[in-house]
């Protein structure tokens, strides 16, 4: 076997330290290093890598979900690749189904551990060209606000009496945009073909992982190889509303009894469209449109996990 390590030369945990820590634990067996030359650079690099590459190749992606995601992407059906994370991001989301940070920061684990196949989540649109997967959470509504708004202001400002009071850019938009806009979102969802809303929605998310935003517990009965999406859509609300559901939502407890403001399903496919083009995340990953599709794609991913 061969390993790739993948590392993010710009990251804040990047250093000349780490990367002989890497040399080290590899000591002995064909491995190579990869640094990223941007966002997404990493996909193409993996599909010409594999071309040409018939042994089976251990893929490590060092980094957050962030980079869990752009890996992935690059890796999804190549039956001669696996994929192990090490992780030294912030929210670490994905892992967290096999137990958290603590178990995956070893590369000797890592290295000794067995692969199995799991599913993903492919989304499209019709202005996008190139295919998008999802091996994590797809999110839109209330959240996914909060993160693209937050991006635009981390990037373009915010004026600055408001950075005393949200000195955090995604504070400011949970305050200033989702807050004000983005409790009732006109968005409709359907779950193979059945519509899962009859009015206005606060946030829906389609996950093959559990965890999302760092902090909640978003979709507690997800199964990443069962062969489906796990859809859960709540209903627009007050803020008083909102108020009400935030701490079962954030504890994974929102699912345990019937709930009125609450959808779920498991489904192969997901259709989400409105009249006017709404934000999506996609593993943290922002989009925009108003017509999209979620299939299932079943092990299509091999993941690594240490006993």
């Amino acid at each position: 076997m061969k390993h790739l390590i993948v590392v993010n030369p710009n990251a804040g945990t990047y250093s000349e330290e780490f990367e002989n820590s890497i040399k080290a634990a590899f000591e002995g067996l064909e491995f190579e290093i990869y640094k990223t030359t941007g966002p997404r650079s990493v996909i193409p690099f993996l599909k010409d890598f594999f071309k040409k590459e018939t042994d089976t190749v251990r893929v490590y992606a060092c980094g957050g979900d962030g980079t869990v995601h752009e890996v992935a992407n690059g890796l999804v059906g190549i039956k001669n690749a696996e994929l192990a994370i090490y992780p030294v991001g912030t929210g670490n989301d994905f892992i967290k189904i096999y137990g958290g940070k603590e178990k995956f920061a070893n590369f000797k684990s890592l290295i000794e551990a067995k692969a199995h196949p799991i599913d993903i989540s492919k989304i499209t649109w019709p202005a996008n060209k190139e295919e998008i997967y999802s091996i994590n959470v797809i999110n839109f509504g209330f959240d996914a606000i909060v993160g693209a708004m937050g991006n635009y202001y981390k990037e373009n400002g915010y004026p600055e009496k408001a950075q005393k009071k949200y000195p955090n850019p995604y504070d400011y938009a949970l305050h200033h945009d989702a807050m004000k806009h983005g409790l009732k979102n006109t968005i409709d969802v359907y779950a193979d073909g059945e519509k899962l809303n009859s009015g206005k929605i606060l946030l829906a998310t389609l996950a093959q992982g559990q965890y999302v935003g760092g902090q909640f517990h978003a979709s507690p009965k997800s199964d990443n190889t069962d062969g489906l999406i796990d859809v859960c859509v709540l209903r627009g609300m007050s803020i008083i509303g909102l108020g009400m559901i935030i701490k079962k939502y954030t504890n994974g407890k929102h699912l345990d009894k019937p709930n009125k403001a609450i959808t779920y399903r498991r489904a192969k496919e997901i259709k989400m469209n409105a009249p006017e083009d709404f934000d999506v995340c996609i593993d943290g990953e922002m989009v925009k449109g108003n017509d999209f599709t979620v299939t299932i794609v079943p092990g299509a991913i091999n993941i690594v996990v240490p006993e």
